[in-house]
Formats: C-alpha cells, structure tokens, sequence
C-alpha cells in the first residue's frame, strides 16, 4: 500500500481531494456509524480521517471529508528539521499504539525505550528488555550528574525558592565528592552534621532521609549494549528511585551520543512527565542539542507537564485529545485548537503542522492486531524471592498512603485492583498488599482524602475510591470513560466529549442522544435540567448504581436513567425501541 510522504502531506487539499468516506444520516438506521470500519483496508497503517478547514460563512472551522489515504510519519518526521517527538493525550485515547507503530518504524535505528510502568506495551515490542535494578549506574562516578538527579527526583515541580533548595546541591556535591558508595555517603552525612547550624541540619536530615528510597544492594556497573533495548525501571521500590537512576542513564548514554560511542540513536521516554517537570534534568540539553546526534522522543498525557523551553524543542507534536488547561496552549492558533478539541479516541494531529494556518490534518491509526510481540528478557529478571513483611522482606518500607493517591490521582479504583497493581510493583503477595491498604484506605475516608461509592461493575456491585483532592474528579472522568468506551465499542459515533468541569455542555453527544454522567455526589441538577431543556434529542443519565436512579427519575419524557451495564444492555438490543 502506497503512503504519503511529507511533501503531500503538506499539500493534502489539493492531493486529498475526492470525497470517499461518507457523512452518517440523520436516522436511527445509521446511528451506528463508525468511521474505523470505513478504514478497515488500512489495518496497520496510519491514514488521514478528514480534515479541519476555515468556515468562510460562519467565520468559525468545520470538519472537510476527503480520501483516506496511507501516511508515512517516518518520512513526515525526518523531513522536518527537527526530528524530536512528543506525544500526548489523555489517557484511553490511543498514545500507546501510535507509539508501537511509529518505534517499528525506525527498526532500522538504535532505539533506547525508558519503561516505567509494570508489563507495560514498550516491554512487549520485540526489542530485548532489560531490568534496570540489574544494571543500574554507579552514582558516585559523576557528582555532578549524582546532584542534577536527586534535585530531578525529589524537586521535579518547578520550585524556585526555599533554604532548603539552595543548600541541598552545594551538600550533595561535596559529601558525594567525599563518598565511594551509599554506606559511606551516609557517614559523611552524619560527621557534618556536628558542625552544621539549625538551617543546615533540615537540609542534611531531608537528604539521608531521601537518599534511603535510592539505596540498591549490588548496583551492577554494567556497560550498556549498543542495541535496541527496552529499560524497564518499574522494579524499583520507589518513583523517587526510578526516577533517580533513569535520570543518571540518561546523562550516560547521552554523554556517549555526545563522545559519538552511539549514533544517531532514538531515545523514547514513556511517562516523561516525571522528568520534564524538573529543571534539572538532562532532557532539556537533550532536546535543544541532540539533532545532529539522534532523536528525543518523549509520550505523556498533558502539553503542561513539559517546561516551556523544553516543549519548543520537539518539531513534531502528535496529539491526542487535551484537557482545558492545554487547550488554552494551543490559543495561539484556533484552527489548531478547534482540531483537538474535537478528536475522537484513537484519532491525533501535529499541532506543529507546516500548514497549520490554512488547514489541520487528523489522522488515525487503524491497529491490525500485531502491534504486541515476543520479547526477549536479558540480564536478570525480577528476584523470586518473597520474604513477608517484617521478616526482612520486600513491602516493609511500601508508603501504602502515597501508593493509593498515586493511583487515584490517575483513575477511579477498588481495593483489589489497588493491591494487585502494588503487588506487581513491589513483589509481594496481593494478600499482602491488600492487607496493607485496607486500614489506610479507611483513614483516608474519614479524613475526606478519599470518597467511594457503591458501583454496579459487570452486574456486581463493588466498593469504588476516587480522588477528593481540589479539581480533581476521577469518579466522574472514569464513568465517562467507560461510557465512551461502550459506544465506541458498539459502534456509535461519538460527536463529542465534553472536557472536565465544562459548563453548559452534556458530557457525550452523539447524533441521535445526549449521554449525562452523574455521580449522585452534585446536590444541585438546575445544570443538568437546563441542559436538557436546551435539547431536542433523548438523554441518557448514567449513575454508578441502582440506589440512584430514583434522585434522577422526574426529570422529562425524553429523558433515561440507568447504570453502566444496563447502558451497554439497551444499545446492544436496540429492537426493544428504547432509542427510537
């Protein structure tokens, strides 16, 4: 199958310009009009969807149909000057594929995949995966590298003030320069502090209790193969130390790009937020200096998590639908802003498009199944050994508390999900983990940290925890996740998804229905009534369980209230005319 380069993909007005996808109808024999089904000749492939064009009538910007066509992104990509990548978009929408696809793309290059995330789908590409705990770098070999990681680690968001923040390099400096391993960086510690003064003492006490989390037994002085290879850091207990060591490999394998040891080399960071946030990390000389050395890709769910500076440095920004604070980014330029803001899963655009004043490209990868391959373990896998807590075992030193906010900062969740995802984090029994974060779960209710609720989940209710923290809803986001994901999966177009904390807007529209996502947590529905008010179409509320369909029920005759599952039920048997 012939693809597009990038010479016609600037040009794709003129080249795209008959019409074959056709436009849904307005009636309920097309309501479910899927456009990936009209793609299905494009199964592993990215093609162009449509296209956002100026609406000369009405000022505004509307959607042109035009003739799918095969894109190549590997020439797209190296026929800009600058062959960095970012990637982002919420979560569910489709970053993980695209990121398959573009990496077998460049098989042909050195590729260098930073995993953080347990069994996550850069471990399953076909490249060789390495347990990072295995092959760790000596930290006391480059103090300053040593210096730059722990501020990276444990000062990742932009602070810019504090005593303690300029005390902590000048210490880390020199007791490191004074050290040949942890053991001795602790003694160091210590003998300062007889002498040190009030202020100096916090700064070296945050220090040795910081540099705890970072301590490995056995750090391997391994030298790098000049292979494609897959870091999998998850094994680490901490994000601290993940953070830590992956911040000190990148500054060595980057310090070998420099001494040309590795050429042209692509270095692709998944979760990269968890640098890019810190001023101190390496990634900022990387992305401003490594065009003539290789390629810095980076994959993360929000434009905001990249430092300004940094975010300018990557030719080609591959988006995925955004939250409001990145859409208020892309202002500069409405087209493109309007372009995001109406993507569907699995569908992207470069905000850095040449063409981008006149018209904006959406594309869409159209997965054929082969994305996961076999992958072969090298080095050492994870030890096997599962001494319990307290006997000198793994899960003795587990922050249970940080663990479930980390996790409830991402999505809604329930006990046994939490403890299996910590189980395979720290290598511990689920039992175990569960145990653990039974009685924290309890506190952190009753100190409204946390909230749940009862959730009918494939006909079984479950105890559900989300987030209470200030602008954060995951209840809501991941009930309307999932609704988005049920329609998707039955065919339904989705017209539109409205964004969290969006006012006067149902949360899924679709051609023949309005689909409402309601927590029972709201104490006022004036909103909701006036919104149904302003439509014509049905509306569909769904809530977590059977208990709140009565508080919903009264509001009009064209208006349903039901559960996740029984939403699933109705559009899977539309015959019962429940829609019609």
């Amino acid at each position: 199958m012939r693809e597009y380069g990038f010479s016609e993909l600037i040009n794709a007005r003129r080249v795209l310009s008959k019409p074959l996808i056709e436009l849904p109808l307005r009636n309920q024999e097309r309501m479910f009009y899927d456009l990936s089904r009209r793609l299905k000749r494009f199964a592993g492939h990215t093609t162009i969807a449509y296209i956002i064009i100026p609406d000369m009538e009405r000022g505004k910007f509307k959607r042109d149909e035009c003739s799918a066509k095969a894109t190549n992104l590997r020439d797209y990509i190296e026929h800009k000057g600058n062959r960095n990548v970012s990637i982002t978009g919420v979560s569910g929408q489709g970053k993980s594929y695209l990121t398959m696809h573009l990496l077998s793309k460049f098989e042909d290059r050195q590729r260098i995949i930073f995993s953080f995330k347990p069994d996550d789908h850069e471990v399953h590409l076909g490249i060789p995966v390495i347990d990072a705990k295995e092959c760790l770098p000596n930290p006391f070999r480059d103090i300053n590298a040593f210096s730059e990681a722990y501020m990276t680690a444990f000062f990742g968001e932009k602070v810019s003030s504090g005593i303690q923040l300029q005390q902590t390099p000048a210490f880390l400096q020199e007791i490191a320069s004074q050290s040949s391993d942890w053991r001795s960086f602790m003694k160091t510690i210590g003998e300062k502090r007889k002498s040190a003064s009030k202020n100096q003492i916090e700064t070296l006490n945050a220090i040795e209790q910081n540099v705890k989390s970072l301590v490995i037994e056995d750090m391997g002085n391994v030298e790098l193969a000049n292979e494609s290879t897959v870091f999998d850091f998850s094994t680490l207990p901490t994000k601290q130390a993940q953070n830590f060591y992956a911040e000190l490999m990148l500054r060595q394998i980057y310090r070998e790009m420099e001494e040309r040891k590795r050429k042209d080399a692509l270095i692709c960071i998944d979760e990269a937020h968890r640098l890019t946030k810190s001023y101190h990390t390496i990634l900022d000389v990387m992305s401003r200096e490594i065009r003539d050395k290789g390629m810095l890709w980076i994959i993360t769910q929000n434009l905001i998590d990249i430092l300004p500076e940094m975010r300018a440095n990557f030719g080609t920004k591959f988006t995925f639908k955004l939250g409001d604070a990145d859409l208020q980014i892309l202002s500069y330029n409405q087209l493109v802003r309007f372009s995001v803001s109406v993507l569907q899963p699995r569908q992207f655009t470069d905000i850095e498009f040449p063409e981008s004043q006149a018209f904006t490209p959406v594309l869409t990868y159209i997965s054929d199944g082969n994305e996961y391959r076999e992958t072969q373990k090298i080095l050492a896998a994870v030890r096997e050994e599962r001494m319990e807590e307290g006997a000198g075992g793994r899960g003795k030193d587990i922050d249970y508390k940080e663990e479930i906010l980390q996790i409830l900062s991402e999505r809604m969740s329930y006990a046994t999900e939490m403890g299996k995802e910590i189980s395979a984090k720290y290598g511990i029994s689920k039992d175990q983990a569960k145990l653990g974060i039974k009685t924290i779960l309890e506190e952190m209710k009753n100190n409204n940290e946390v909230g749940r609720v009862k959730y009918l989940r494939d006909g079984k209710p479950i105890v559900m925890y989300y987030s209470k923290s200030p602008n954060l809803s995951n209840l809501h986001t991941g009930m309307q996740s999932q609704a988005v994901d049920i329609l998707n999966e039955l065919g339904v177009s989705v017209n539109r998804i409205s964004t969290t904390g969006e006012r006067g807007a149902f949360d899924i529209e679709t051609d023949f229905f309005m689909v409402e996502i309601e927590t029972g947590l709201k104490h006022s529905m004036e909103d909701l009534k006036e919104r149904i008010v302003g439509t014509n179409l049905r509306v569909i509320i769904v809530v977590p369980n059977r208990e709140l369909i009565d508080k919903y029920k009264g509001l009009g005759e064209r208006v349903m209230v039901m559960t996740m599952d029984s939403l699933r039920e109705m559009l899977t048997e539309p015959e019962k005319g429940v829609l019609s």
